[in-house]
């Protein structure tokens, strides 16, 4: 079961917001700042936007879990009203489900879900770089940089209370990335090649099947939960 954050002490608090800001988007953030600002070739910034986007999915999985504490305490919360017409904003123009929005980042479309209609691979290198730049100026790092800040500050009543006030406000930023990404396809696991350990597992796992062991496809499973899946790209 999903802790409830609002419930945890400062210091339980203090530790998950520590392993949520040091998560390897923030990494993968500064190296590709650092390639933007060189004549960096295509393929060196779309391999380094691999990187940021599975860190952008490892933090959504940290995160999407949280969503319901977080967003009924900003809206029964007179010190987080400043967030609560963004809030708002977010959940009247998201086009996708929960669900749908995890198979999205995995290169994957919930059926009922709309189609993101903007392909990553298919961008221009001059609007790959636009998108570039749009991603590591979120507003998401910004408030990333100010937790860090506040939690290298001694603790006190005052720095909890701000701390949770910006804890609220990356979270805001999270989901307003999100918002973003949901008109973008893109499968980070496109293109890549297997690595020798994987494809021993699939020899493994075929001498398994063959030897009269049971599997299960993912469209198996989908079925099993009553979900219809379908290929973005």
């Amino acid at each position: 079961m999903t802790p409830n954050i609002t419930k945890i002490t400062s210091q339980q608090f203090r530790d998950w917001v520590v392993s949520i800001v040091n998560e390897d988007i923030f990494a993968s953030r500064e190296r590709l700042i650092v390639l933007l600002a060189k004549d960096t070739p295509h393929n060196e910034l779309e391999e380094e936007f691999r990187e940021f986007f599975n860190g952008y999915y490892v933090l959504a999985l940290d995160l999407e879990a949280y969503e319901d504490f977080v967003l009924k305490d900003i809206s029964r919360n007179n010190a987080f009203s400043h967030l609560k017409h963004r809030v708002s904003t977010v959940e009247t123009r998201r086009k996708s489900s929960p669900l749908g929005r995890e198979a999205r980042r995995m290169g994957l479309s919930i059926h009922g879900d709309p189609m993101p209609q903007i392909k990553v691979t298919e961008l221009s290198a001059d609007e790959f770089q636009r998108l570039m730049h749009t991603l590591v100026n979120w507003q998401l790092f910004v408030s990333r940089n100010r937790l860090v800040k506040l939690m290298e500050t001694e603790e006190s009543i005052e720095i909890t209370e701000r701390l949770q006030v910006e804890f609220y406000e990356f979270f805001v930023c999270y989901l307003e990335l999100e918002l973003f990404l949901e008109d973008y396809n893109y499968d980070p696991d496109d293109g890549l090649e297997l690595r020798s350990e994987f494809i021993e597992e699939l020899k493994r796992e075929d001498e398994y099947i063959k030897s009269g062991g049971k599997m299960f496809t993912l469209e198996e499973v989908a079925k099993e939960l009553g979900i219809k899946l379908k290929c973005m790209n």
